[in-house]
């Protein structure tokens, strides 16, 4: 009784392995799409087209404590308090009032310092290292207004905000924002290429196992034996074709070639196992083709009354199911399938998997 024993088929890893090097320029051709897709897209984003242009104005100032912190537990001011300082509504009230100095009107206002939400997005508070030694940045999109708004915030640092709080005694602006300098971002079109192609290559492959672990092929003829208990008797172009047919078929006079499914013509079968049977003594029978059974309602009824069938299973993906299906039919028919051959194999990749070195066919007998 025929079954399948999909449960007993371990993973081939050197299968997988040359058919991972037989789909190499699928492969190929995905890292490069994705590689032109990604990294090419991020070149042409980032240096190709126009940017954004953003200037940044630094200042650094020198606050003296009225209290010098020289133990754990004394007060300083960290880094978190002064981004929280200088982003307060008193503190920008403050600037306000510097900025508009050298302002006519408020209406000529930088845009972004009209609101308090647009004045915290371009001013932020570092402190490096020593606590008495902060430093502001100011961000901007015109050089100009960079400076103009570094300057306010400066005097609003040495004036109001060191006069309301009492544990600073005086905060002094040691280096002056005097130039807004250019924004360079961080561009790396190198990485990003050699990245998309890693990451695309990596999808491929993953893509091409999953393909391969679903699609229920069949590449070697071994399979036939392993999980359909069939008489593998090799390819059309195998060494041990001729003495497997020559044992399984021992006395029958008409052999059946039947197709498992209709895409194999059943006449060029023939033709190709008598060119390769030759005049084989041991062979010297009458090979009759059959179309696929599931084809034919007769088919089975004929296939009774032959000496030997010989099952014609095409190699390649999607080959499992079809054959599953056959197999089940013939079974309930009680046709019996005397051995099978696995058609259009690759050859090469049957002969790297056992590792046999390419050999001409010998002609004549067995």
């Amino acid at each position: 009784m025929w079954k399948a024993s999909y449960g007993k088929e371990p993973f081939d890893l050197r299968l997988a392995a040359l058919r991972l090097v037989r789909n190499l320029p699928f492969i190929t051709g995905v890292t490069i799409l994705g590689t032109l897709l990604f990294g090419g897209g991020y070149y042409v984003k980032n240096v190709l087209l126009d940017r954004d242009h953003a200037y940044a104005a630094t200042s650094v100032y020198r606050v003296e404590y009225t209290a010098e912190p020289t133990q754990s537990g004394d007060y300083y001011i960290n880094e978190m308090s002064w981004n929280t300082y200088v982003r307060s509504r008193e503190f920008y009230d403050a600037f306000l009032g510097h900025l508009a100095e050298n302002t006519v009107e408020l209406s000529q206002y930088y845009e972004p310092v009209r609101t308090k939400e647009g004045y915290e997005a371009l001013v932020e508070a570092f402190l490096a290292s020593d606590w008495h030694v902060p430093s502001t940045v100011v961000t901007a999109d015109q050089k100009d207004w960079c400076l103009r708004i570094a300057q306010a915030v400066e005097q609003t640092m040495t004036q109001e905000f060191a006069e309301s709080n009492p544990q600073v005694a005086r905060i002094t602006v040691i280096d002056p924002a005097v130039q807004a300098v250019e924004v360079l971002p961080d561009v790396r079109p190198l990485r990003a290429v050699v990245l998309s192609a890693v990451l695309s290559c990596f999808f491929a492959v993953v893509v091409f196992l999953l393909r391969e672990l679903g699609t229920d092929g069949i590449w070697l003829p071994v399979t036939l034996r392993r999980r359909y208990g069939l008489a593998a008797l090799g390819t059309v172009h195998s060494r041990e074709l001729l003495p497997n047919l020559a044992y399984r078929f021992v006395g029958a006079e008409r052999i059946a070639v039947c197709t498992a499914v209709g895409e194999i013509d059943p006449l060029e079968a023939c033709q190709a196992i008598r060119e390769r049977v030759g005049d084989n003594p041991l062979l010297e029978k009458e090979w009759v083709p059959f179309p696929a059974p599931l084809l034919c309602e007769e088919c089975c009824e004929k296939l009774r009354g032959m000496d030997g069938v010989l099952l014609l299973v095409g190699a390649g993906n999607h080959a499992g199911k079809p054959l599953e299906r056959v197999l089940q039919y013939l079974e309930e028919q009680e046709v019996a399938v005397g051995g099978a051959i696995l058609w259009e194999a690759d050859e090469w990749l049957i002969r790297t998997y056992y590792r046999i070195p390419f050999a001409p066919e010998a002609e004549g007998g067995i």
